[in-house]
């Protein structure tokens, strides 16, 4: 352990600036000598905690994936009694999560050569999530198969379009914009 540090606050420094690493230098160059040195630990440090990078890649996503959760069942727990609302809400919060945290967008772009790359199920797991949630309540409506799918892929690329425009500054990051976003997750949702 860091002189200083319990275990699982140095995991957490590592953890952080790997997210940092991944967006800096990407999956090819990514050094944990370099998150080490970020996280003001030893070399050996990242060792302690993670057998190898990939772990430490993989915990990363885990991580995401964790912060994410934390904030769509807050939301889920806020708007029980209006799904439109409360998707439309996870769809926003999904949009500002990405936007206030660059870093995090980085994970998005992995690419993993295989399918079943624990590195990919796990970024899946998010954007499943809020497909399940659609295909619930399509399935609610009647709505199944083809069209819940559909619903689920157009409410998704509305999603990750928008970060990419924002991150981009196609779109302004303004209530304006929020606004016709929501509605248009809206629409989505009750065509």
């Amino acid at each position: 352990m860091e002189e200083g540090y319990t275990a699982s606050a140095v995991r957490e420094r590592l953890i952080i600036a790997g997210i940092r690493e991944l967006e800096t230098h990407g999956l090819n160059d990514f050094s944990l000598r370099r998150v080490a040195v970020a996280s003001e630990v030893s070399c050996a440090a990242p060792y302690r905690h993670f057998r190898d990078k990939e772990e430490l890649i993989l915990e990363i996503i885990r991580y995401i994936n964790r912060q994410w959760t934390l904030l769509q069942e807050q939301i889920l727990r806020a708007f029980p009694a209006d799904e439109v609302h409360c998707l439309c809400e996870i769809g926003i919060a999904h949009i500002r999560f990405w936007i206030a945290n660059p870093n995090f967008r980085s994970v998005l772009l992995l690419d993993a050569n295989e399918q079943d790359d624990p590195r990919l199920v796990e970024r899946r797991k998010i954007s499943d999530g809020i497909a399940s949630l659609i295909h619930a309540y399509c399935q609610k409506r009647g709505e199944e198969g083809q069209k819940a799918t559909e619903k689920a892929y157009a409410f998704q690329a509305l999603i990750y379009g928008t970060v990419l425009m924002l991150g981009n500054q196609e779109l302004s990051n303004d209530s304006s914009t929020i606004g016709m976003i929501r509605s248009e997750l809206e629409k989505i949702l009750t065509a």
